[in-house]
């Protein structure tokens, strides 16, 4: 699969401009590198290399490519640069120095230090699939899954989405099945979960594990819940699903991409990836009861 992620949103708005108008939008958000003092940069690069359109569509899925890049300087360095400063200014003026005065020198440190710090980048992938209304951000970081959705919101001037919005917590669902085994569907249970006491806060943490024991049902029949879990689709599928219903560890056993070209690939890839998520979330929506959907 493309993606090994998957924040899921749904579209509230239609979404239909021309790839045209589309690209136009894109284009006043272009991925711009830091510089200066600039601590961190956020824009649209070409999915398909440097020399290509910022969105590529392909059987109706529109992929975009975020790049996150931001400079980065050890706090060692900063430390050590403002304790000279603050032991000068103090040798200086023969005094103590306040705190409100020692957090502007760290600030002011700081900002002499960017424009010398390597930047560090990242790209963070998606694609909008108007005819299921979704938007599917490939990132483990809700952080970043936010930073696209208002970069693509300031990119098109409107852009509502939501996160699916269930009838009732997936964490009920997911103890349930660990509890009774009963999983609806072409869902099987994986091989790793989390489980959590909401009392005390203890955790347990299983991987690898065969979630069909007594031991797990024994956590559950402790009082905790399950708020990750570990699910197989179709026999092929695998992956994790948390109380927030992101998608983690996403592994298809069956892909078998041979195209050599590599737009063909990533075609073929993305291809793959929308048609499984597009047949596997309303099943995984449904064994959760089902959403309430958003006007």
């Amino acid at each position: 699969m493309l993606f090994k992620n998957a924040f899921v949103y749904r579209l509230v708005e239609d979404f239909n401009p021309s790839i045209g108008e589309l690209l136009k939008k894109l284009e006043g958000r272009a991925f711009v590198p830091t510089s200066g003092i600039k601590a961190s940069s956020f824009g649209w690069t070409p999915p398909l290399g440097q020399e290509g359109p910022l969105a590529h569509e392909i059987s109706g899925r529109i992929l975009l490519n975020g790049r996150r890049e931001e400079k980065v300087i050890p706090s060692s360095a900063i430390n050590d640069l403002m304790m000279a400063k603050i032991e000068h200014l103090q040798t200086l003026e023969t005094r103590s120095i306040t705190n409100s005065e020692k957090q502007r020198i760290k600030e002011d440190t700081t900002i002499e230090l960017l424009p010398r710090a390597l930047p560090r980048s990242k790209q963070i992938l998606g694609y909008i699939s108007p005819g299921d209304s979704l938007l599917i951000i490939d990132t483990p970081h809700s952080s970043d899954a936010e930073l696209f959705i208002n970069n693509l919101r300031d990119s098109l001037g409107s852009f509502r989405v939501v996160p699916p919005q269930l009838k009732k917590p997936p964490s009920q669902y997911f103890t349930q099945w660990l509890l009774n085994g009963n999983l609806p569907g072409n869902l099987q249970l994986g091989n790793q979960c989390d489980l959590k006491d909401i009392e005390t806060g203890a955790t347990v943490t299983c991987r690898h594990q065969d979630l069909s024991t007594k031991e797990i049902r024994s956590h559950i029949e402790s009082g905790k819940i399950c708020t990750k879990i570990g699910l197989r689709w179709h026999g092929e599928l695998e992956l994790t699903v948390d109380r927030d219903l992101v998608l983690r560890q996403l592994k298809l056993e069956s892909s078998d991409m041979i195209e050599e070209d590599p737009i063909a690939r990533l075609d073929a890839a993305l291809a793959e990836t929308a048609l499984t998520l597009s047949r596997f979330l309303p099943e995984l929506i449904s064994g959760l009861g089902g959403e309430t959907l958003v006007n």
